[in-house]
């Protein structure tokens, strides 16, 4: 019972994240530890999804409530409390580092059967290239006043946002737009909905689905699974052959993604943020406790 209270809560969680800009969804996915679990299981869908129907099941619902319940709450949140919505992730991820660190770090002796860390630059290299990549979308962050008002231009998106009859070029660009943000969103440290947000498009997908607008989502939703099990495959084959190099690339996604959420020094040194990524912390230290 205990299990499925977690992974439906990981879902929760996995729903919110895709939804609020500098927040990555996949990153949520490994700090509760059902990243290689869910990707395992899109790259091998017809053979594993009965096995796995429950685990999708529990953690398909709680992404939804995440997206639909909760959505319009993190949007008031991300608004009128946005620092201290953004140290509650910054904590969810200092708390997650040394669970990810071990899979890239710790090996396994065959001899005596003990772990012990190894650091090399099989490990180390793709942890700086990839902390490196997440550099400039911080940045972008940063400089981006749309980034750090998207939560409201979301609430506040007026029906009509996406064009009202059908274009061949418009269906191609919504597919293209699909398959860009199910990548995104499932790597880890990068935010698919940022990245919406940088090409333009964030308000248009969030108004299609205030709307039901099936002339946006349908072409969108179809890029969505194009990418998603394409790029599925690509990760469960890195993981697969390269596995502690591949974590070792995902800790500094992982890391990188707080750059891109922190608010600043002058918000976070104040009580509430501060006592935000304490609880983000302990949270997720709990959730790991009885995962375990």
């Amino acid at each position: 019972m205990l299990h499925h209270l977690y992974n439906f809560i990981a879902g929760v969680v996995f729903g919110l994240a895709n939804v609020i800009p500098g927040v990555s969804g996949g990153t949520m996915a490994v700090v509760f530890g059902v990243y290689e679990r869910l990707i395992n299981l899109i790259a091998n869908i017809r053979k594993d999804f009965k096995k796995e129907l429950p685990f999708v099941a529990v953690f398909g619902a709680g992404a939804v409530v995440g997206i639909l319940a909760f959505g319009k709450l993190m949007k008031w949140v991300l608004v009128n409390h946005a620092a201290e919505a953004n140290a509650f992730f910054i904590g969810v991820i200092l708390g997650s580092i040394p669970i990810i660190a071990g899979f890239a770090f710790k090996k396994k002796s065959k001899r005596t059967g003990k772990s012990k860390w190894v650091f090399n630059a099989g490990n180390i290299i793709p942890l700086i290239v990839t902390f490196a990549l997440m550099i400039p979308m911080a940045l972008s962050t940063a400089s981006t006043n749309e980034a750090k008002e998207a939560a409201k231009a979301a609430a506040k998106a007026a029906a009509g946002g996406a064009g009202g009859g059908f274009s061949l070029l418009d269906t191609l660009l919504y597919i293209v737009y699909g398959v860009i943000a199910v990548t995104t969103m499932i790597i880890p440290g990068i935010s698919g909905s940022f990245v919406m947000l940088l090409i333009g498009f964030y308000e248009t997908i969030i108004t299609a689905v205030a709307d039901l607008n099936f002339l946006v989502l349908v072409p969108f939703g179809l890029g969505c699974v194009i990418g998603l099990f394409t790029v599925a495959k690509l990760i469960k084959w890195l993981l697969k052959k390269f596995k502690r190099p591949s974590y070792a690339a995902i800790l500094g996604f992982v890391l990188g993604s707080i750059l891109c959420i922190f608010p600043g020094w002058s918000q976070m040194l104040a009580f509430w943020p501060i006592l935000m990524v304490v609880v983000g912390f302990a949270a997720i230290t709990l959730c790991n406790r009885i995962s375990e």
